[in-house]
């Protein structure tokens, strides 16, 4: 069976109590058991305080990424050049393209 990957964005939490936690590590076991890696991007700083506090970051089954560009680059490089590339193209190239 091939090995699927997933990328949750944590930029939009800004604090995780003990069910969210909870359920988190639920969430990360599913898809564990699914052949799903689970990473995390952009997590706050509270939000990162109380997961080092926890076991989950020892059972994460992905890693944790500092931007969501960084996750990209690390689960598909390829991507994250094609992205890097399409992203710095001079406007005029990208005008000329939609006509």
């Amino acid at each position: 069976m091939t090995s699927l990957t997933t990328r949750t964005i944590g930029s939009a939490v800004n604090m995780i109590d003990a069910s969210a936690l909870e359920t988190l590590e639920a969430i990360n076991h599913r898809l564990k058991d699914g052949g799903v890696i689970l990473h995390l991007s952009e997590v706050k700083g509270p939000v990162m305080d109380r997961l080092k506090r926890s076991h989950f970051l020892a059972e994460l089954t992905g890693k944790v990424h500092l931007t969501h560009f960084d996750a990209v680059s690390s689960i598909n490089p390829d991507l994250a050049q094609r992205t890097r590339h399409e992203t710095m193209a001079p406007k005029g190239r990208e005008q000329k393209k939609a006509k």
